[in-house]
Order: structure tokens, then sequence, then C-alpha cells
């Protein structure tokens, strides 16, 4: 077997890559001749319009559907703007009491434990009495003692009562001169002594001072001390609240003043609050405030109560008292509060939710709903708070009135005539509602 020399091979190669370029050649002219008419190019058109109808999901030459975006809106209205003071404090509360004991003693009972609701003058622990009453008995007796002594010689004096109303008398007008300035203090008592002695001498006194001789008026005064003492064996509640901190037991000996427990009364708190120096000009007492506690989450609304009448020189602030009912016991003294206080109060407003407005271009712009398209307006702004902002003027695309829709959601990327569908109508929420009884004429508001 011999080997083609390789100049023969590369000869052959040519050949047949002339053929096959020769034969696409006939086909594509074949094809041009049938025009385009043939079943092989109708075919492949009807699939591609196909395709794209599959695509577009709409068939040639149909307008395309305009899908609604959802949004929220809410309302413009009229009313009060208010711009409040912030400031930051703690509840406290005004009635509490360190409860001490009056006399000294074995403590036989404690009958109160920490966090025992008590009433008022309810008996919370006892003293050992024993001791007290006998020492009631031994005053009752002197007492009886000096008043034998006493009617022995009752009939030796006589009293003079015209003596005594005509004392009475002079003394009473002697207090109107000292009242008015016409005498002195010191001028009062001299010529009150005068007449103390006048009136004796005619017989005024008489029976006071064989009281005072028998010792009669000493015995009674000893006897009501010894029943006072006697009635302080029995420690009781000043007042209804909570018991908190009990610091005795029962078998303890405690002496005069010593505390037994502290009492609080948590169904009315205040808040103090303290406000900058420079919030200070325009605050009067009466004015409406938000107490926000954010340890329920509770915000009360509450009025300023107190302004105190000094300000902190190290912190510049000035302390403000905010009362207020705590009938379900949730608020605790000591709970950290945020105040938002009515600093000023512009009426007669028209207000946008603050939710509403956008800036494009620097420029300020709300959609206003127009049955199922949205509107931009662009408008200008004055005053606001957190929640609201004063719209003053509107430009171009319309008008805003109190009760006009506004869109809220979604609207960062909203266009002028946009289709929209209303997901939520939000009603609109005024925290400071309130507070609309306020004058505007009074201090506080500003036109």
């Amino acid at each position: 077997m011999c080997t083609p020399p390789l100049s023969r091979i590369l000869q052959s190669g040519r050949s047949l890559a002339l053929t096959g370029f020769l034969l696409v050649l006939f086909v594509v002219s074949l094809s041009a001749c049938n025009g385009g008419t043939g079943d092989g190019t109708a075919a492949d058109s009807s699939a591609t319009e196909s395709a794209a109808a599959d695509s577009s999901g709409t068939q040639p030459g149909k307008p395309k559907k305009e899908k609604a975006i959802r949004v929220n809106t809410s309302l413009i209205r009229r009313g009060n703007l208010v711009l409040p003071v912030y400031a930051d404090g703690e509840i406290r509360t005004p009635k509490t009491v360190e409860v001490k004991t009056k006399v000294g003693g074995q403590l036989t009972e404690v009958l109160v434990r920490d966090g025992d609701r008590v009433k008022k003058n309810q008996l919370l622990a006892r003293i050992d009495p024993r001791e007290y009453q006998i020492a009631l008995e031994e005053s009752r007796f002197r007492h009886l003692q000096a008043l034998s002594q006493m009617a022995a010689e009752a009939d030796t004096i006589s009293v003079n009562h015209q003596a005594l109303s005509d004392f009475a008398a002079i003394q009473k007008d002697l207090g109107r001169m000292r009242d008015r300035g016409t005498i002195s203090n010191d001028e009062y008592h001299g010529r009150l002594i005068e007449v103390e002695m006048d009136a004796l001498q005619k017989g005024a006194f008489r029976e006071a001072v064989l009281q005072q001789r028998t010792g009669l008026a000493e015995a009674r005064m000893a006897e009501e001390r010894a029943r006072l003492n006697l009635e302080y064996t029995e420690i009781r509640s000043p007042f209804a609240g909570t018991i908190q901190g009990l610091h005795v037991v029962e078998g303890e000996i405690v002496s005069n003043g010593s505390v037994i427990c502290r009492v609080f009364d948590n169904s009315k708190l205040e808040a103090t609050v303290n406000v900058l120096e420079a919030d200070l000009g325009n605050l009067t007492e009466g004015r409406p405030a938000l107490l926000h506690i954010p340890a329920t989450n509770q915000t009360l609304e509450t009025v300023v109560d107190v302004i105190s009448p000094n300000l902190d020189t190290a912190s510049r602030t000035c302390e403000v008292i905010l009362r207020f009912d705590n009938p379900d016991g949730l608020l605790r003294p000591g709970m950290f509060v945020r105040a938002q206080i009515a600093g000023w109060v512009y009426p007669d407003k028209l207000l946008a939710p603050k939710d509403a407005l956008l800036i494009r271009d620097s420029r300020t712009l709300v959609f206003k709903q127009d049955g199922d398209r949205a509107k931009w307006l662009y408008v200008d702004i004055g005053l606001q708070n957190d929640d609201w902002v004063e719209i003053t003027a509107v430009h171009s695309g319309g008008s805003l009135a109190a009760g006009d829709a506004v869109v809220v959601s979604d609207h960062l990327t909203l266009a002028h005539e946009a289709k929209i569908k209303v997901r939520k109508k939000v009603p609109p929420v005024d925290r400071w509602a309130f507070a609309d009884s306020l004058d505007p004429s009074g201090g506080g508001s500003a036109q």
C-alpha cells in the first residue's frame, strides 16, 4: 500500500469546500425566488407574532391596560396648630408619709405587710398598753383628789362675773387696736396685764386661781396627756394608701419617734418635669399637656398645675408640676416621663397631615385625590408640629380645602394624574383636640 502525496490531499480538500459553498448558494437563491410566500417563511412569521402576543399579554394593535397604584389617604382639616414645649421628669406622689411611733414600748402586734392596701385610720400595729393604762389611772386619781379639795374651799370664794365679762370686752378691743396697727405688740401685752390685774382684784378669776392653788388644773391636764398616750399605743394609718418599707416586727421594742413604715397614696399622682428657661416666657398654669410614660406606653391628657417660682441656676430649668389620676394603679412614683406642653396655640389654620408632604426639585407638594386620579399640588408651608403642617398657599394644579383627601403613603414615585386605588382611609388624628377649648385670645395663643 502506497501513501498519496501531500499535494494531492490538499487539492481534494479544496474541491470539497467549493462544492459545499455552491450548494448553500443554490438553497438561498431558491428561497429568494419563492418571494417569502412559502410555507416555511409563513410559519416562522406566525410563530414570531404569537410569541410577541404571549409576552405582552395583549393582542397587537390593542392599548395596554393601566394599572392602579394602591395608596392610603387622609383629610385636610382646619383647626388649632399647637407648638409644644418638651420636658422630661419623673412621677411622684404628693401624699406619702412616714408612720412613726408617738410613745415607746414593746410591739405586741404588727398587722400589715409591705404592699398591703389600708384604709384611713386602719390599725397597723399596737404597743403594749398596760403601762399607759396605769398612768391614766394615776392621773385620774390625782384629778379627783384636787377636785375634792376645791369643792371644800368653793364656799369661801365668790366670782364677779361682771368683771370677767368686762375683761373679755376690753381684751377684744385691744386685739383690734393691735391688728390695725394703732398700738404695737409690746403695748398690747403691757396694757393686757394691767387689765388682767384690775379684773383679778375685782374677783374675775377667783375660780381659776382656786383651781391652780388646789392643783386641779394640773391634774386635769395630766389626765388628758395620759389618755392621749394610751391612744398612741395603737398605730393607725393617717390616710388610705399602700404600705411600703415596713421596718418592725412583733416583739420589737421601739422608742418614741421610731419609723414603722411608709404609706403611699397613689390614687392621685403628679409629674415633675424640668422646662428650659428659654421655653418659660409663654408658659402659664392651666396649659394643656401630653404626658407620655414609656414604662406603660401610656399618654395622658393633663394640664399644667404649678410652675415653680424658682429657677435652677445650674441646669437653667424650672420645675413644672402636672397632676393626674391613677385609677388602675399602674403608674408608680419614680417612673420616667416625657411631657409635651402646649407652648403656643395658633388658631384657625389649614392643616395637612405631615405624611402627605413631599419634596421634589426643592419644592413642596402634596397629591390630592381627584376621583381615581392623584393630582399634585405645589404648596407653601408654614408652622408645623410632629403631626400637622400649615398650608399657607397652593400653586398650580388646583386648590386645597378642609375635607379634601390627600395621599399619605406609596407616593414617593407617584406621577401626576396617576391612577390610584384607595387601600385605606386614615382618619385625621389630632392629639391636641382636647386643647381646642383654649381661648385663642388668651395667653400662649398666637394669631
